[in-house]
């Protein structure tokens, strides 16, 4: 038995390397903000782990960053540790290595789900079927893009396996530790709007298993169940725990969002971008190119019509058994309850209940693209299908069935949907914004560059693919029925679970891996239009010495791949050069404010700036070749750039001042002063809380200018400066 189950934890490891083979083989990477708002930073923190150096802070972006701070980093992740270790064997980290690394989330999804499934007692090959079709859904693997929202999710089904397990009386360790581990990795996954899911759909599962008739129902079993306040125990204790943890990470967290750009002011039109709609809802059931990717679920047709038609034929010729069977009974509602719930946070806009969250619950204010909270939906989506296939096998076996009654049902179902499909397609005006910028055009890219055959093919995803899957699955649902030779072939060696997945998988298998897909390699290739190349593939053991020389050199605030905005952290793709531009709602807010005088969101120097402004400008933020990084002026209060070096330029003169880098790894810069007068140095590299200077051997006030760069008094003579950036004080006052 314990073979066995090693076997099927195999092969749920290993179906989404499969159901993503395009990924897997290396046809297909990643775009959209995969590169540059994730694996960037796993490039950058490995070369210098490599280097003898653990990074802490970045100057390489936005005049600079904390690294250990920033959630894109997933700095206390262990996962991403064992991705490093073994990125050190092999000796580099790359696209392609952190790819698989951000599918195996999807193996770890799939390993707890399975659990999760077996505490109700569900036949391991309906458990199997129905994560293998979880995994070719939409929604999973549109979180491709966003490693680590994937990686947070994944760890959703592990603490609804240990709720459950917490549930039972003869399982308290084990809840414990998996409660504990999972929630620890959700907490530390890096994304935070998934840990905010994540407590809401947890608390809304635990008070369902609170009511004890409804925990007796669904797990049959009176004997090992628990007293409601030794349950809350049991899930308080271990997550609390992992909380206490962690939140010295998270507190600090929230400091630097305090100073971030974007994330520091309460607007609730922030929090309504990219909000779902009725449409979404119906199109991640029956038509995604009416639903927004971000919030779609579409598990595809063969499912769509299990799921509606279990429950429509139970609930009208099937009562008396529905009643009884209460897992699919209390399921089917409390799944109903969630399409309602999720509708009203993911659809902040019209929501009823949203506006009294967000003026009740902070954390959530600093959030936005609500449309994601359908992630929620996918766990118990999946747990729905299961017992639905559970209960179409039992009505399909059962000699006794009305066969008739179960087909009329089939027909109402399927009637509907494909005339409201067909209503979108041919009648309805509605655009899909969201559809048409991103997914129809990798369809149409895919389209002119494949064979004509697969083209044709291809076409129909613009719209005909899905009624013509609908109609697919209708005659088969419909045979089945009615046919007692096809019931009993469906029978032997499991076909009829072999089916679904094979309808699925046909369906859903192009959708799924083109949804945020470029070809592999792309921006390597170095094409004429982009007139790039990012040298992520050439292997580098000399990460520090390289940081040395960027900080010589100077740097750049645009990324030069033709874009006309700005996105994400691009040390890479500016050949290794400092970049003073901010990533889109983060940077320090004082620097950002700055920046926004003097720049448009692309990088490029506003037209209306004069020459002796500009040539102030790139001397201040380090635009002209041996950049100046360290100034000193007499004193820190200044209208504006050019109000600052032209005191600078004065004073220095005035002064003699000169200075020289002794030291220098991103998270230290240690020079030697020399000046005959006393003032103050400034070092154009970004200010945060955890940032300390010490000045010849003593601790000195760390002073800003701008609000948002590091100053340090200095008296006369020669003085040994350190800026030091040290996280792990705590001091969450300072």
């Amino acid at each position: 038995m314990m073979k066995e189950n090693y076997k099927i934890y195999f092969v749920l490891a290993l179906i989404p390397y499969l159901v993503l083979s395009p990924y897997t083989f290396q046809f297909l990477e990643v775009g959209n903000d995969f590169e540059l708002y994730f694996y960037s930073y796993k490039k950058y923190i490995f070369e210098l782990l490599k280097s003898g150096h653990l990074p802490l802070w970045s100057p390489v972006e936005a005049s600079g960053s904390s690294l250990i701070f920033n959630p894109l980093t997933q700095f206390f992740y262990l996962p991403s540790w064992i991705l490093y270790f073994l990125c050190l064997i092999i000796g580099d980290i790359s696209k392609y290595s952190f790819l698989i690394f951000t599918i195996s989330a999807i193996s770890i999804f799939n390993l707890g789900l399975f659990l999760f499934f077996k505490t109700f007692k569900i036949e391991t090959k309906v458990a199997v079927t129905t994560i293998i079709i979880t995994c070719i859904s939409l929604k999973i693997n549109e979180l491709l893009r966003f490693p680590n929202a994937i990686h947070s999710f994944a760890w959703f089904s592990w603490i609804l396996y240990g709720i459950n397990l917490a549930a039972t009386s003869k399982n308290f360790k084990k809840s414990f530790f998996v409660i504990f581990f999972s929630t620890l990795m959700l907490l530390t996954a890096g994304y935070p709007y998934y840990i905010f899911y994540g407590f809401v759909i947890f608390s809304i599962y635990f008070i369902f298993l609170l009511i004890k008739p409804f925990r007796s129902k669904i797990f049959f079993d009176n004997k090992n169940l628990i007293k409601n306040f030794q349950f809350l125990v049991r899930c308080a204790i271990p997550s609390f725990l992992s909380l206490l943890i962690v939140s010295p990470w998270l507190l600090k967290i929230s400091q630097l969002v305090s100073i971030t750009h974007g994330r520091n002011e309460t607007t609730i039109n922030f929090s309504l971008r990219v909000a779902s709609n009725i449409f979404d809802q119906i199109g991640s059931w029956i038509y995604p190119p009416f639903s927004i990717a971000e919030g779609w679920y579409y598990f595809g047709s063969i499912s769509v019509l299990i799921i509606f038609l279990v429950f429509l034929y139970n609930i009208t010729f099937n009562r008396n058994n529905f009643k009884n069977n209460y897992p699919i009974k209390l399921f089917s509602f409390f799944f109903i309850f969630l399409i309602i719930f999720s509708y009203q946070i993911s659809n902040p806009i019209d929501s009823l209940i949203f506006p009294l969250m967000w003026e009740n619950i902070s954390v959530i204010q600093n959030f936005r693209h609500f449309v994601r909270f359908n992630i929620v939906l996918v766990p118990f989506l999946s747990l729905l299908l299961a017992y639905s296939i559970i209960e179409f096998v039992k009505i399909y076996n059962d000699q006794s069935t009305k066969n008739n009654k179960l087909s009329y049902v089939l027909y109402f179902v399927f009637s509907i949907i494909i005339f409201t499909q067909l209503y979108f397609i041919l009648v309805s005006n509605y655009e899909n914004g969201f559809w048409n910028t991103w997914q129809l055009k990798r369809i149409i890219f895919a389209k002119e560059n494949l064979p004509e055959f697969f083209a044709i093919f291809v076409g129909l995803y613009e719209n005909y693919i899905y009624p013509i899957f609908f109609i697919i699955s209708f005659f088969i649902l419909l045979m089945i029925i009615k046919s007692l030779k096809i019931k009993n072939y469906l029978r032997y060696n499991n076909n009829f679970y072999k089916l679904i997945i094979l309808i699925t998988f046909l369906e859903l298998f192009f959708l799924t891996n083109i949804q945020w897909a470029i070809p592999y390699d792309y921006y390597n290739q170095g094409y004429e239009k982009l007139k790039l190349k990012a040298n992520y593939n050439i292997k580098n053991d000399n990460a520090l010495e390289e940081l040395n020389i960027a900080f010589e050199k100077k740097s750049t605030s645009i990324e030069k791949s033709g874009n006309n905005h700005y996105e994400g952290n691009t040390y890479y793709r500016n050949n290794k050069s400092f970049n003073i531009n901010h990533i889109n709602n983060w940077g320090n807010d004082n620097h950002v404010k700055l920046f926004k005088q003097y720049f448009n969101s692309n990088g490029k120097i506003l037209s209306s700036i004069d020459t002796l402004t500009l040539d102030n400008i790139k001397i201040f933020f380090g635009l002209k070749d041996n950049p100046k990084r360290i100034f000193f002026t007499k004193k820190l209060d200044f209208k504006n750039i050019n109000d600052f070096i032209i005191n600078s330029n004065s004073d220095e003169k005035e002064i003699n001042f000169s200075y020289k880098k002794i030291h220098y790894n991103g998270d230290k810069l240690k020079i030697k002063i020399n000046t005959s007068g006393s003032g103050l140095v400034s070092f154009i590299d970004t200010w945060d809380h955890n940032w300390d200077v010490i000045v010849n051997g003593k601790k000195k006030k760390l002073k800003k200018l701008f609000g948002a760069y590091k100053s340090v008094e200095v008296q006369e003579g020669i003085s040994i400066v350190e800026f030091i950036y040290k996280p792990f004080n705590l001091n969450f006052k300072k």
